[in-house]
C-alpha cells in the first residue's frame, strides 16, 4: 500500500463507486458493473464495503448540521486514513442489494410513480389542476392527484410550487413532519437539517403538525419546523428560494448552510471541517458551475479546497495570522 492513501488506486477507485450512487445516475447496470469491480479481487470488496460503513457518518454529518472533524482528519492524514480504512468494519459481507437501494433512492431516483431529479438538475412540471411544480436537484414528490384532492408528497430535497386557486381544494403538501394547506399562492417547502423550512413567497398558508397544532403562516415568512412544533419563524429574507434561478444568493449565512445547498449539485463527498463550518458567508454562486463556486469560496473566505478526486472535497479553514 502507497505511503500516501491518496494514491491508493483501489480507494480512489472504491470513492467513485461511492459518488456514482449518490449521483442520482446509479442504474441497474452499473450496479452490476459495481458487482464486478468488487468480484475482482478481495481486496477490491474489503475496501468498499469499509468506505461504505464510514460514509454512514459522512453523509449524516457535515450535511446536516453537524460536522465530521474526525473523519476529515482520518482521511488526510496518511497514517489515521490507513486506520480508518482497515478498522471501520471487522466484518465483511455487507448486503448490498439493501444498502445500495437505499442509496439510489437517497440520491434522487425516485419510485415508481414518483417525480425525481438527479445531480445538478432541476426540473419543472404542469401538473393536472394548472399548477406549476419545480424541484431543486437531487429531490422527490410522489404526485396525489384523485377526484378533488391535489397533493405532492416531498419524500426528499426542495419543491417549488405555483398554486392555482381553486375554490372546492386546497393543495396540500405533506412532508415527514407536517402538511402545509394552500388555497393559491407561490411557496417553497424543503428539508433543512432534520427539518422542514417553509417560504411563503407569495399568499398565507396553514401548517398542520402531527401533535395537532395548526399554524397559520402569513406571506414574506420563512418558517423552520419539525415534528414537535415550529422551531423558528421570520419575515423572508433577500436570496431565499433563490436556487429556482440556478443561482445561489447568500446573506450572512455560514458556510455549512452553503454546503448543504450545494450538496445536490456536486457529484460525490464534501466534507466541512469545524471551524470553516461556523464561518460566515455573503455572495451569489452558480449553482451549474461547481467548481467556479467552490474556487469563489476560496478566494473570498479563509477556506482551502482540497480535491482527493472529482468526487472528492474538504473545506478547511486556514490561520489568518502572519505570525
Amino acid at each position: 500500500m502507497s505511503t500516501d492513501e491518496r494514491d491508493d488506486p483501489v480507494l480512489e477507485e472504491a470513492i467513485e463507486w461511492m459518488a456514482r450512487i449518490q449521483s442520482g445516475a446509479f442504474d441497474s447496470q452499473q450496479q452490476r458493473a459495481l458487482e464486478l469491480w468488487r468480484g475482482q479481487s478481495p481486496r477490491h470488496a474489503q475496501v468498499f464495503d469499509q468506505l461504505l460503513k464510514g460514509l454512514e457518518a459522512v453523509q449524516a454529518s457535515p450535511w446536516r448540521g453537524r460536522t465530521s472533524t474526525p473523519l476529515l482528519r482520518a482521511l488526510e492524514q496518511p497514517s489515521s486514513r490507513r486506520r480508518f480504512i482497515g478498522n471501520s468494519l471487522g466484518v465483511l459481507g455487507v448486503a448490498l442489494g439493501a444498502g445500495l437501494f437505499g442509496r439510489w433512492l437517497q440520491s434522487g431516483m425516485g419510485l415508481p410513480g414518483e417525480w425525481a431529479t438527479g445531480t445538478g438538475e432541476r426540473r419543472h412540471w404542469q401538473l393536472d389542476d394548472g399548477s406549476r411544480l419545480e424541484l431543486n436537484a437531487r429531490s422527490r414528490v410522489l404526485p396525489r392527484f384523485f377526484d378533488q384532492q391535489r397533493a405532492l408528497v416531498l419524500r426528499k430535497g426542495t419543491l417549488l410550487l405555483d398554486i392555482v386557486e381553486n375554490t372546492v381544494s386546497s393543495f396540500e403538501i405533506a412532508t415527514a413532519v407536517g402538511v402545509v394547506h394552500s388555497q393559491a399562492g407561490r411557496l417553497q417547502v424543503g428539508e433543512e437539517g432534520a427539518g422542514i423550512r417553509l417560504l411563503t413567497l407569495q399568499g398565507d398558508v396553514l401548517l398542520r403538525l402531527p401533535n395537532g397544532e395548526n399554524v397559520a403562516v402569513p406571506g414574506a415568512h420563512s418558517l423552520l419546523f419539525d415534528a414537535h412544533g415550529v422551531l423558528s419563524q421570520a419575515s423572508l429574507q433577500p436570496g431565499e428560494g433563490s436556487w429556482a434561478s440556478g443561482w445561489l444568493e447568500v446573506n450572512d449565512k455560514p458556510l455549512s448552510w452553503v454546503a448543504e445547498a450545494f450538496r445536490p449539485y456536486l457529484p460525490g463527498v464534501v466534507m466541512l471541517d469545524d471551524k470553516a463550518a461556523k464561518i460566515r458567508v455573503n455572495g451569489l454562486f452558480p449553482l451549474d458551475d461547481m467548481p467556479i463556486s467552490l474556487e469563489m469560496l476560496e478566494r473570498s473566505l479563509p477556506v482551502a479546497v482540497s480535491r482527493y478526486s472529482d468526487y472528492w472535497v474538504s473545506i478547511a479553514a486556514i490561520s489568518t495570522s502572519l505570525s
